[in-house]
């Protein structure tokens, strides 16, 4: 077995990765012979760890197949003194097929760490927001124009060891700890995608006041955002009502609403009277002073009010009153007042729900 070990310094993906990954966590990946630990083999395992500004890079690569027992014994006692374990897609490949390849070489497998961090699961509603073609580790690397020096795939990779097994070549070796130094590379670079899900999840602040611009029958709401945290390439991510652009620590969120007369349908139509020459619902204790032949009973779809102004989309962080174009309308609007685009708060929670309907998705 080969034991490589490298101290990695001024690269810059593990610099924006610094503050999420601590001293007491590791960084994995595997390469295997295949997809079935049943019939494949592991034989090569890459980690990378943190110890104050140091990153380090250690890799143990088996010289044969019959080498994969010591490979995987020397990653389980040396990850055994992290209690983090970060990986892309390990909570379905990378782990289960440890753990497995450890039971069948009868050796002590994984520590059950306290926390398991999967950025394929947690970037996964990025997907549909960034407009990605794929959630794979190279798609990713992609989109963040990752520098990635290794050019071939996992299947290309086996036949190279298969090669390397027979012949120990050097230049060999090369490739297959280059291939697994760039995965873990571009595992790490993939924390800079964290704040997307941030601004997604309300990490952002409003500049107030926002700016309203009138069409005859519509209007648009533009708030301009400061992000938490930069975001590291631009993007516009398609709202159900709008837009929202990216770039940097700013973000434009442009949100089309209606100008008009919309209504508030009253929930309990059985205690009103509809007026039709005024087109309007009033209660009961009201209606008594109205003459008989200008009331009817209301009905669900006759029981509102009206109001005329500007409206915007409702989601579900929209307070009420509610209005509607007719009462079996599934869509709905919130009145957009002066009171409402001065309350940083109740703004910060209109948009957060624009958000929540789609990166929920």
């Amino acid at each position: 077995m080969i034991t490589e070990m490298k101290t990695l310094r001024d690269i810059p993906c593990l610099r924006l990765a610094a503050g999420n990954i601590s001293s007491n966590a590791l960084l994995f990946d595997i390469e295997t012979t295949g997809f079935s630990p049943k019939n494949a083999r592991v034989y090569l395992i890459g980690t990378l760890t943190r110890k104050e500004k140091d990153w380090h890079l250690t890799q143990w690569l088996a010289q044969t197949p019959a080498e994969e027992a010591d490979v995987l014994a020397a990653f389980c006692e040396f990850a055994s003194g992290y209690d983090t374990l970060i990986h892309f897609n390990g909570d379905a490949f990378d782990l289960p097929f440890l753990r497995e390849r450890c039971r069948l070489s009868e050796i002590p497998s994984l520590p059950d760490t306290p926390e398991s961090i999967d950025l394929y699961r947690r970037l996964g509603p990025l997907k549909k927001n960034l407009a990605l073609p794929a959630m794979n580790l190279k798609t990713l690397e992609a989109f963040l124009s990752f520098p990635r020096k290794d050019t071939m795939d996992g299947g290309e990779l086996i036949l190279l060891f298969h090669q390397f097994a027979r012949t120990g070549e050097e230049e060999l070796k090369k490739l297959l700890l280059l291939h697994n130094r760039d995965d873990l590379l571009g595992t790490a670079s993939l924390f800079s995608l964290f704040p997307y899900l941030d601004f997604l999840k309300g990490g952002f602040v409003s500049e107030l006041p926002p700016q309203i611009v009138k069409e005859e029958e519509a209007f648009s709401l533009n708030i301009s955002l400061t992000l938490h945290s930069p975001v590291p390439k631009p993007v516009v991510i398609p709202l159900k009502h709008g837009t929202a652009a990216l770039d940097g620590s700013q973000c434009r969120i442009s949100i089309r609403g209606l100008q008009g007369t919309l209504k508030y349908f009253f929930p309990d139509y059985k205690n009103y009277y509809y007026l039709p020459l005024e087109d309007t619902a009033i209660h009961k204790s009201v209606a008594a002073y109205v003459d008989k032949a200008h009331r009817v009973p209301a009905k669900a779809s006759t029981c509102y009010c009206k109001k005329k102004g500007l409206f915007l989309p409702g989601n579900e962080n929209s307070q009420p009153p509610l209005f509607r174009t007719e009462a079996k309308d599934a869509a709905f609007y919130q009145e957009c007042t002066a009171g409402f685009l001065a309350d940083s708060v109740a703004l910060h929670t209109y948009l957060l729900g624009c958000l929540n309907e789609v990166w929920r998705k």
